[in-house]
């Protein structure tokens, strides 16, 4: 996320449509604020929501960034 702000944001969106997640500290490494969010069910359906409510994000899976 880029920033803190965001990653709660997103995060109390996510929870209140029936995406379960958490907020997570990563690696400033990453580009972002040092904060992630973490999605426990369906990715596309949850990042079009962040989409639709014009919130920021990076998508980085397991592999890596996309």
């Amino acid at each position: 996320m880029p920033s803190y702000t965001y990653a709660i944001k997103g995060a109390k969106l996510l929870n209140a449509r029936g995406y379960p997640c958490e907020i997570k500290r990563t690696e400033k490494a990453t580009g972002g604020c040092g904060y992630s969010i973490h999605i426990n069910s369906s990715c596309s359906d949850a990042l079009s929501l962040l989409d639709r409510y014009k919130i920021p994000y990076r998508l980085i899976t397991d592999g890596g960034e996309t």
